[in-house]
This record gives C-alpha cells, sequence and structure tokens, in this order.
C-alpha cells in the first residue's frame, strides 16, 4: 500500500495539499512540446516516485525522492506546514536533523 494511502498520512495531506498524480517515466516528449520545461522543472531526471510540494505561486517548497514511509510522509508535511523550508536548508536536511 502506498504511504499516502495509509490513514495517518492521508488525513493530513488531505487537509494540507491538493494532489496531482503524474508519472512521467515512460513520457517521452519532443522539447517543443510545452510540457517539457514543466518536466525538466520538477523532475529533471525522471525519477520515480518524486514528491514535490508547491506554494500557492507554484515555487517548488519541498520534495522528496525515492520511497516515503510514514514517519518521513508525516515529517515532510510538517516540514511544509511549519515552514521549515523558509529557514534554508531542503527536506532532507531537515529530515537527517531530526533524527541525529
Amino acid at each position: 500500500m502506498s504511504v499516502l494511502k495509509k490513514p495517518e498520512v492521508s488525513a493530513k495531506y488531505s487537509k494540507h495539499y491538493l494532489g496531482a498524480h503524474a508519472d512521467f517515466g515512460d513520457l517521452d516528449l519532443d522539447p517543443d512540446d510545452p510540457r517539457h520545461e514543466m518536466v525538466k522543472r520538477h523532475n529533471p531526471q525522471k525519477l520515480r516516485p518524486v514528491i514535490v510540494i508547491l506554494d500557492a505561486n507554484g515555487k517548488e517548497v519541498a520534495r522528496n525522492r525515492g520511497k516515503l514511509e510514514v514517519d518521513s510522509a508525516l515529517l515532510l508535511d510538517r516540514y511544509v506546514t511549519e515552514k521549515h523550508y523558509l529557514k534554508g536548508g531542503d527536506f532532507a536536511a531537515f529530515r537527517k536533523a531530526q533524527k541525529g
């Protein structure tokens, strides 16, 4: 089961975020396709899974590459909702600081 479907995670994420799912793994876009720039900006290596959280202006505030466990998913929510991204450092650094 996807971590996003776990009740404790889905409760937080559905309250705080509007979700969109896109699978770019097999997508081969023509460089002239306007979607190409969006893919390059948010997932340049076409890695899966990736969670990207944008603010209301479309600016990226958090990113996680790879599988998330429940504790990390809840920590990502905390990183964004408590606006730790404004203090400098990315989510990976925040997660490391919380564990250590």
